[in-house]
């Protein structure tokens, strides 16, 4: 049985704790080291270290590891899993999983202990509840919390009541077990099929990042044949709609096989994408062969600001591809020359709530700047920003989370706004002069220009649909017309990926496009000159300009937060799902003094309003649990007060039930059984290894490393007299010797 603290610092603490006692009670004493001898100095200085030591073991509270009293109740709980997968058939196919568990009650359980312990019963499903007997049961709860049946009756233990407790169950916990061992010996049985079945499975069902990807998206999911090889069909439903039906050969034995689809959400309203795989005979149960999830609608479009150092072609295709994104509300800065005292002018387009700010081709202050979620810097060189508006710009994106990017060869250039401190976010380096290599050396009479890296090749800015009417075995980045040049750059920075490369003149790779996360944001670098060409140079059905810039500017704003941001997954039907809200002022400071309240609207219209509370551990963040959702999509309502005033509003949607936990991998689950079994102190049984469970159940009742209890060492009068007697001495040592 050890000793330990139970408050115990780390090694350098106690170094440090030892030195500061030591100088501490050689200060207390300091004015009286001329009036004593040595010998009586240092041991008055040895006294007072004592006791500030006493004091400060106390403090940490020492504490020793030791058996708990035997339990002296005679109650032995019979907990049975009554969630809905036990009205799978059980292995013999002819009965239930709860059926069987019941004649194991009433045929063996009862008469093995009976006659030793008091019985009762209990049935463990979303929450444990006893019942009168083990006919109450109904298989009908919607979730496994096996771990909190556990930690209930752990808890129900303590009075010394129970001595042990008998899980009967198939092991398909919906919930993570305890990690930490429990004081109340758990023997699991198991029930269920636990080898080969025929079973077929769809799970882990999840689609691309839409708020992003304009041409395409792509819903992918793991296949699954519990059995032997199989081929299944495989139907991808749109709004309950099919829109595509495919064969897929599954290898069998539980080895999954990933399946995508591409998609077109709509852009304008929520769309639910559910995949079916085929039922088949003998099936052990069929509510696992579907799985969907939900694309939520459009939020409000993200204000993006446009910076350009000079009027040019790219300007103007650029602006008329972000004008017909509804994702998108865009600004634009234009510098047009000077006046006649020097002052540069500038052409301003955009939302006339912010515009007003930007009459000097810049935001005047943070709030007006971070009000933008990307800006987008133009053939900029260095002397367009001041020092102040550049670390404005580095705030916007680490702080306030915004993107950033960089196109135009002489945003690179010796003079461009790369070689400013700004650089320090991008995905590369400024490489001196700048040079400006001509792109179209790097084609060859195929058409090739731009080559792909592999992280570009899965990267959302990056997709490209292949256009009507071309080969869609080769990449419509090959297929577009040259640049008119590329900016050389520099190395590239450590975390940065570079998705995209052009040739230099001597036909070296160098970086096209280049992304990093900068802090909380992003940047995007283009060094590309001329891609308004891609417009010129395609048919008009060929989209390919238009959708890569959309998707740079989406990626580089959608990840950047509102004042008022909600997160939340896709809960499971009647389990507790977890909301956070994240609260900024409008310099994207935390509040944390303000009211939170989520309201809740259901499918079926009724509403509920709950508070979210501060998480003291992160300032700004609140906290909700949502209780028992039902089936459908559930919309939340955020909004967040400080002394009656808003501080912003948020909605989001989620679908509660696109996928079921209770059935994922229907079969019996012995090593769940096992590691919780082992974890109490208890063990794993199968039906026929009951016999000697009466003798068990006491044996580790009793087992001192089933039940270690902590004692406190100071909780005694011992301590206390050992404390006095230390500052006693000292007291009665320094007037005997003439201190006061």
């Amino acid at each position: 049985m050890g000793i330990r603290f139970a408050h115990a610092p780390p090694a350098w603490a106690w170094v440090l704790g030892v030195v500061a006692l030591v100088l501490f009670a050689v200060a207390a004493y300091r004015h009286a080291r001329p009036l004593l001898p040595a010998p009586r100095w240092v041991l008055l200085v040895a006294l007072r270290t004592l006791a500030l030591a006493a004091v400060a073991l106390i403090l940490m509270r020492p504490v020793r590891l030791e058996p708990a009293p035997a339990a002296t109740g005679r109650a032995v709980a019979l907990v049975v899993d009554d969630s809905r997968s036990m009205q799978l058939p059980d292995a013999q196919g002819t009965e239930t999983r709860l059926q069987r568990a019941r004649q194991l009650i009433a045929a063996r359980l009862r008469p093995l202990l009976g006659g030793d312990f008091d019985l009762r019963t209990f049935a463990a499903a979303d929450a444990l509840r006893e019942i009168p007997s083990e006919e109450a049961l109904t298989g009908g709860g919607r979730g496994s919390d096996l771990a909190g049946a556990v930690t209930a009756m752990t808890e129900r233990a303590a009075a010394g009541e129970f001595v042990g407790m008998v899980l009967i169950s198939d092991g398909a916990a919906s919930t993570p077990l305890p990690v930490s061992a429990g004081t109340l010996p758990v023997f699991t049985i198991g029930v269920g099929a636990s080898g080969s079945v025929i079973d077929r499975e769809v799970r882990d069902v999840a689609v691309s990042d839409v708020s992003v990807v304009d041409s395409v998206a792509e819903v992918s999911a793991s296949l699954i044949s519990h059995g032997p090889p199989d081929t299944v069909d495989v139907r991808l439903l749109e709004n309950g709609r099919p829109i595509e039906v495919r064969p897929v050969r599954l290898p069998g034995n539980s080895q999954p096989v990933r399946e995508r689809f591409r998609v077109a959400p709509s852009r304008s309203a929520a769309t639910e994408y559910r995949i079916d795989m085929a039922e088949v005979t003998g099936e052990l149960t069929t509510a696992n062969n579907r799985g969907t999830v939900f694309v939520p609608p459009p939020g409000d479009p993200h204000a993006v600001l446009i910076l350009e150092g000079a009027p040019g072609f790219e300007h103007n295709f650029l602006t008329r591809a972000l004008a017909r994104d509804t994702g998108l509300d865009v600004d634009i800065v234009v510098r047009k020359g000077r006046k006649e005292t020097g002052e540069p002018t500038f052409y301003v387009q955009g939302a006339a709530s912010r515009t007003s700010a930007l009459v000097d081709g810049f935001p005047r202050t943070r709030e007006q700047l971070f009000r933008y979620a990307a800006i987008v810097l133009g053939n900029v060189e260095a002397d367009f920003l001041s020092r102040e508006q550049i670390e404005m710009l580095l705030a916007f994106v680490e702080q306030r989370g915004g993107g950033v990017a960089i196109i135009g060869a002489r945003s690179f250039g010796e003079r461009g706004v790369i070689g400013t401190d700004l650089g320090r976010v991008l995905g590369v380096e400024a490489r001196g002069a700048g040079a400006v290599n001509a792109a179209a050396a790097a084609s060859s009479r195929q058409g090739t220009r731009i080559e792909l890296t592999s992280a570009g090749q899965r990267h959302p800015v990056m997709a490209l649909a292949p256009a009507p009417g071309t080969d869609t075995t080769v990449s419509p980045w090959s297929q577009l017309p040259s640049l008119a040049a590329a900016a050389a750059v520099g190395r590239t920075r450590p975390g940065a990926e570079i998705l995209a490369l052009v040739s230099g003149p001597a036909g070296e790779p160098q970086p096209l496009v280049a992304v990093q996360r900068a802090g909380r944001g992003r940047t995007l670098v283009f060094t590309g000159e001329g891609a308004w060409r891609w417009r010129m140079g395609l048919p008009a059905t060929n989209l390919a300009y238009e959708t890569y810039w959309r998707q740079a500017l989406r990626w580089l704003a959608v990840q950047a937060p509102a004042r008022v941001a909600v997160e939340v997954e896709a809960p499971s039907i009647g389990t507790p799902t977890p909301v956070a809200v994240r609260v900024v002022s409008p310099e994207y400071e935390p509040i944390g003094d303000a009211s939170v309240q989520v309201r809740v609207e259901e499918p079926g219209g009724a509403t509920r309003t709950i508070p979210a509370v501060l998480d003291p551990a992160e300032p700004g963040l609140y906290r909700a649990t949502l209780l028992a959702l039902g089936a459908g999509v559930h919309r939340l309502d955020v909004e967040a007060q400080r002394a009656g005033t808003s501080l912003g509003r948020a909605s989001v949607q989620v679908l509660a039930g696109g996928h079921d936990p209770e059935f994922v991998d229907p079969r019996r689950n012995d090593a769940l059984l096992q590691r919780l079994a082992e974890a109490t102190g208890g063990a794993r049984l199968d039906a026929d290894e009951l016999d000697g469970l009466a003798a068990r159940i006491r044996k580790a009742a009793a087992s001192p490393t089933a039940r270690l209890v902590e004692r406190d060492l100071w909780h005694n009068g011992w301590s206390f007299l050992g404390l006095c007697a230390l500052l006693g001495s000292e007291w009665a040592l320094r007037r005997r010797w003439g201190l006061r």
